[in-house]
């Protein structure tokens, strides 16, 4: 593929990896078989892109081959072995009374190692936990304590959207997500309404972060007197439409007669501050 690099998925909702193709020739959902950290595992190709339009600081490793049937058929053998271990997983951490969530498992496709994932909120000692499943599943294994977010990724989950949550379908990453972006976009500031399934603020806050970031540099606050093109009177800004750059003012006071209007940004001049 040249001067291709193909971008990995591991697992539906895992972290991208880039790899160079070398002389295969892949397309999107192709399934590949690379080398990672934890032993040779299988991953989805999800993006094709051109090496030149990757930050020079991105690893970029080889593939080993392309995946086989026997692969694929092999990875099925090892999620269904890994919901095995899962169940066996949370019935010795209740009768070792552990304080935690057992959550989901894996394998590498090698079958070198085994990852068990869990929530808790304190530290937990799974020393004798761990020493059981080796015994058992003759592999080596990691404990791998998640956040809440992460947790939700383990579940179907259903979003205040009506489908079915990011972190599971589409996110990668977890960018930090603040009450502050929630103010600016107007929005009441209701923790109930603007948590997602995880007790988080909703990870969508941050998505149109920026549009609204650009668009208040236009428009004027809530209450500050504003002048509006073609009119001689000033008026009071009672309401900002952020995305479509709007402002509804109020002519007049409560001993004259009032009047709503509402304008593009562009017809709004000498802002003066809200007190």
């Amino acid at each position: 593929m040249g001067d291709k690099v193909i971008a990995v998925r591991f697992r539906r909702t895992g972290k991208l990896q880039y790899f160079d193709p070398l002389k295969f020739s892949f397309t999107i959902n192709d399934n590949v078989i690379v080398n990672t950290e934890d032993g040779e595992d299988i991953g989805r190709v999800v993006k094709i892109l051109d090496k030149n339009s990757l930050n020079s600081n991105i690893k970029i490793d080889k593939i080993i081959r392309p995946a086989k049937k026997s692969d694929i058929e092999d990875l099925k053998k090892k999620e269904k072995k890994s919901k095995e271990v899962t169940e066996f997983c949370k019935k010795e951490a209740i009768r070792l009374n552990l304080d935690m969530k057992v959550l989901t498992s894996e394998y590498t496709l090698d079958g070198t190692k085994l990852t068990i994932y869990f929530s808790s909120e304190d530290r937990v000692d799974f020393r004798e936990l761990v020493k059981n499943l080796a015994s058992k599943f003759k592999t080596r294994i990691e404990l791998r304590q998640v956040g809440p977010r992460d947790e939700i990724k383990a579940y179907p989950t259903i979003g205040m959207c009506g489908k079915e949550v990011c972190c599971r379908t589409f996110l990668q990453d977890f960018d930090p997500v603040t009450i502050k972006m929630a103010k600016e976009q107007g929005l009441q500031i209701n923790m109930s309404k603007l948590s997602g399934a995880c007790g988080k603020l909703m990870c969508c806050l941050k998505y149109e972060e920026k549009s609204y970031k650009e668009n208040l540099k236009y428009l004027p606050k809530v209450g500050a007197t504003v002048k509006i093109k073609g009119e001689k009177e000033e008026a009071k800004v009672v309401s900002v439409d952020i995305l479509r750059k709007k402002v509804k003012v109020k002519f007049g006071t409560e001993k004259e007669e009032e009047r709503f209007e509402t304008y593009d940004a562009d017809m709004v001049i000498n802002n003066k501050k809200a007190k």
